[in-house]
């Protein structure tokens, strides 16, 4: 199979998770997490149960959407100490990346926000997703920094950064800023170290 025919069924795999993303928040905004099935989620999405599963294990992991996966030039960038040798600021450019690729407008940002307010149980297990997918990457920051690697200046800088992401959403939802969160996120920092200095 050619490059550009991969790159195809990629590109129709990954519409079709956003479809089934956007449905399941939708429904579990409407209804509740419980009170739709996975036949209701194929009938919203216009796709087969079998599809459905092919794509997402359960409602939670429709809802929630796919795990992040840093690509790996972004990484490769990362471990290296770029783009810019500042840990916050390269931080704020892997997450910028992950943005790019995974973009969402404000409705389907305020759904999802919208799903984890209103099932505690969701909002726990996505709290759970993000410590793993923090943990799975500290070998990556330990690589990048060596004997100077402090887990706790680590966990400052990404507080940081999750911290700006989270206000930056907040204004991204309020429509006044535009239909993309990166310029957004890049006034929040630019806040954030302005306090700072």
């Amino acid at each position: 199979m050619s490059e550009s025919a991969l790159t195809t069924r990629e590109a129709r795999r990954q519409a079709t998770v956003h479809r089934i993303v956007v449905a399941a928040r939708r429904l579990a905004v409407e209804h509740g997490l419980d009170g739709f099935t996975m036949d209701d989620l194929a009938a919203a999405t216009g796709v087969s149960r079998r599809t459905l599963f092919n794509h997402v294990p359960s409602k939670d992991d429709a809802v929630l959407g796919p795990l992040p996966e840093i690509p790996a030039d972004a990484l490769a960038t990362f471990v290296a100490g770029g783009p810019h040798g500042n840990l916050v600021d390269d931080l704020v450019a892997v997450v910028v990346r992950l943005l790019r690729e995974r973009p969402e407008s404000p409705e389907e940002v305020a759904l999802g926000q919208a799903a984890l307010k209103a099932d505690a149980k969701l909002l726990q297990r996505a709290l759970h997703q993000m410590q793993e997918v923090v943990e799975a990457c500290i070998g990556f920051v330990e690589e990048r920094e060596g004997a100077a690697f402090d887990r706790f200046r680590f966990d400052v800088a990404l507080a940081v950064v999750v911290a700006s992401l989270h206000l930056a959403m907040d204004r991204y939802l309020t429509g006044e800023h535009g239909d993309d969160l990166v310029p957004v996120l890049h006034d929040t920092i630019r806040t954030t170290r302005d306090l700072l200095a």
